[in-house]
């Protein structure tokens, strides 16, 4: 069994996973309805790109959860440099392709980007704001 702590995380990744899934349902059928098949694959990267994004951060949390406060910061944070950096690389290769660039429906790509992630978040806080926290008073 796990712990309280890691059962949360758990909750709050399971929150984000159905938020970014529902954001993604409503960009990709909006997105393929006005944009046929290229709107459809523009919807689709980025979709995915910010659910892998959102989880393998989660992931980590969920992994360190019961750590010291200073060993979840460090892993948060390189996890967060590190997915960053290859975000980078990729919108990098992906721009500088001029024939690839000029195939994208950029609409698509910067809308569902940003729905997505908020769909994600609004769900992650909505959850949050139920998760049962315990609070210590000391015992002085």
């Amino acid at each position: 069994m796990s712990s309280p702590n890691t059962q949360r995380a758990v909750k709050l990744l399971t929150a984000g996973l159905v938020g970014g899934h529902l954001g993604t349902l409503v960009c990709v059928v909006v997105f393929a309805l006005l944009g046929g098949a290229k709107g459809l694959l523009c919807s689709l990267i980025p979709a995915f790109t910010v659910i892998v994004f959102f989880t393998i951060g989660h992931g980590v949390l969920v992994m360190v959860a019961d750590a010291d406060p200073k060993v979840v910061l460090f892993a948060s944070l390189s996890s967060y440099l590190g997915r960053v950096a290859l975000l980078a690389i990729a919108l990098e290769l992906t721009l500088s392709n001029e024939s690839f660039r000029a195939q994208l429906d950029i609409p698509a790509l910067v809308i569902t980007t940003f729905l997505v992630a908020n769909a994600w978040l609004a769900a992650e806080f909505w959850r949050y704001r139920r998760l049962r926290i315990p609070v210590y008073d000391s015992q002085e």
